[in-house]
């Protein structure tokens, strides 16, 4: 049987999770702290994925399930999981059927991987982190906790990648290098 997901964030990233997501769960639908905002969301965009806005973040709080985060900032991705796991949702760890990973990696909580994404062996990905569409991490690397590979990314072999830290499309983290928090 399929669990149940709800997707926090209606935007592009959002969305592009609800693919990611669609094949492992039953996405019940999106929530969006702009749904209370000014500008609103664009549900026309979720009504062609067949998808509803359930609301704010404000449903998870009165209606703890299970998440995942389609939010692409890595400071405002650790704002709303605080939130969360204070409510007792759960997160998701969701990983494109598109994805290959090789042996002895370990994701952590709410790591999303997007379709082309290569993960190979000897790989920690630590708790929410994002790998967009494309993306590579090599042998015996390391990236933290609220990373955010945007498309392309390529980060080789014997590297570390610290937490919060946004790597942008096409970003190259050559062989061996560090890359701190923030």
């Amino acid at each position: 049987m399929r669990g149940e997901l709800v997707i926090v964030g209606a935007g592009g990233h959002g969305r592009e999770l609800f693919d990611a997501a669609s094949d492992a769960w039953t996405v019940i639908g999106f929530v969006d702290d702009a749904a209370a905002g000014p500008r609103g969301v664009d549900t026309d965009r979720l009504d062609r994925l067949g998808a509803a806005l359930l609301g704010t973040t404000e449903h998870l709080v009165v209606h703890p399930t299970t998440y995942a985060l389609g939010i692409g900032t890595p400071a405002a991705r650790r704002a709303v999981v605080t939130r969360l796991d204070a409510a007792g949702c759960a997160p998701a760890t969701v990983v494109h059927p598109g994805a290959t990973i090789g042996p002895d990696v370990h994701l952590g909580a709410g790591v999303v991987m997007f379709d082309r994404c290569t993960v190979t062996t000897d790989v920690r990905i630590g708790d929410h982190t994002h790998l967009n569409v494309g993306c590579a991490v090599q042998h015996d690397s390391v990236l933290g906790d609220y990373v955010q590979c945007s498309p392309g990314v390529f980060v080789n072999g014997d590297c570390v990648i610290g937490d919060d830290v946004f790597l942008g499309t096409g970003a190259i983290v050559t062989r061996g290098c560090t890359v701190g928090d923030g």
